[in-house]
């Protein structure tokens, strides 16, 4: 299925149909009395400034920061595929074994610095695994970057697929639906300025080394993000736990960008309305939603599966490399 593209240019869903947007409301204001002003205070109005609007397909200005994370697959993987963000690396003393001659290695060849020893905060975090590392935290791209990288490749070898993200604020759910992402070859994560949680530690830890496969887009409005998207030929899938149609009713071709929401409410009404279909999972009687991670990765998995070609389906082998991006870019 191709979309008609206009020439400008713990996390699930649950409820019961979509709430309808109240009239708007006229506000009033109380006025307040002010004293009186001289002729000599007033300002000039070519004085006066507005703050220029941002485009809401970028993401800022890029802010330098730092982020510790921890654990063997999360600072290995940043070694091979983005060494360029790792400042620090930090063995235990007592990680003298082959996987920590592994990171030392890596790390000596891109130069990075190695110390023995765990940082206080670190020591005090049983999941560590006796390995962490100090590393320029990712900045976010821009949707207007994502869809250009995504327009550089002409020839992907399936129709590029985004997720997005809303409302998803546990450190723990964004982590692991980012691991799901990256699974199935989604080309970029969208989240949300606010109401979301942030690229920390805790996300680089839940993803299990799979940050750097998966471009992470950060927007200040979803439902401007949805408009250009569909401007961009992509059709908008919504998982609804009430949906009618189920991943396996669904056409599920084409430029895709799948939305999910979080556990308690589900995508925001006004998002919905965006959607160009809403989907469900058929669940057993009693099992009312799943994680965000787990029902992400089992509509990606489906659509994914309905891209390749019909001999290769039911194919054991499993995907060829989906991901259009380079990751290390």
């Amino acid at each position: 299925m191709r979309r008609k593209v206009t020439d400008h240019g713990g996390d699930w869903v649950s409820g019961h149909g979509v709430p309808q947007v109240a009239a708007s409301e006229t506000v009033k204001r109380t006025s307040v009395r002010e004293p009186a002003r001289s002729p000599q205070d007033a300002v000039p109005r070519d004085r006066l400034r507005r703050k220029p609007r941002r485009d809401r397909g970028e993401a800022g200005p890029e802010v330098a920061t730092t982020t510790m994370i921890w654990g063997v697959h999360p600072v290995s993987e940043l070694l091979r595929r983005r060494p360029q963000l790792v400042m620090t690396v930090y063995l235990a003393t007592a990680r003298d074994d082959a996987r920590g001659r592994a990171i030392a290695e890596l790390a000596t060849q891109e130069r990075i610095r190695i110390e023995f020893g765990l940082p206080p905060e670190q020591s005090e975090i049983t999941a560590h695994q006796g390995v962490a590392a100090l590393i320029k935290t990712p900045t976010p791209l821009s949707l207007n970057e994502l869809l250009s990288r995504l327009g550089a490749d002409e020839a992907p070898p399936t129709p590029p697929l985004l997720l997005m993200l809303d409302s998803i604020q546990d450190p723990h759910n964004l982590g692991a639906a980012i691991r799901s992402a990256a699974a199935f070859g989604v080309a970029g994560v969208i989240i949300p300025k606010d109401r979301s949680a942030q690229i920390t530690g805790t996300v680089l830890k839940s993803a299990a080394g799979t940050l750097p496969l998966v471009e992470i887009c950060q927007t200040t409005n979803l439902v401007e993000a949805l408009q250009k998207l569909k401007e961009h030929g992509f059709w908008i899938y919504g998982a609804a736990g009430e949906a009618t149609t189920t991943i396996y009713q669904s056409d599920l071709s084409g430029p895709i960008c799948l939305v999910v929401g979080n556990e308690q409410k589900g995508i925001r009404p006004l998002l919905r309305r965006h959607c160009d279909f809403l989907i469900s999972i058929p669940l057993a009687a009693g099992v009312e939603s799943l994680n965000v991670s787990v029902a992400a990765g089992i509509i990606l998995a489906e659509i994914r599966r309905k891209s390749l070609p019909r001999e290769r389906q039911s194919s054991p082998e499993g995907f060829p490399d989906l991901n259009p991006l380079d990751p290390q870019g």
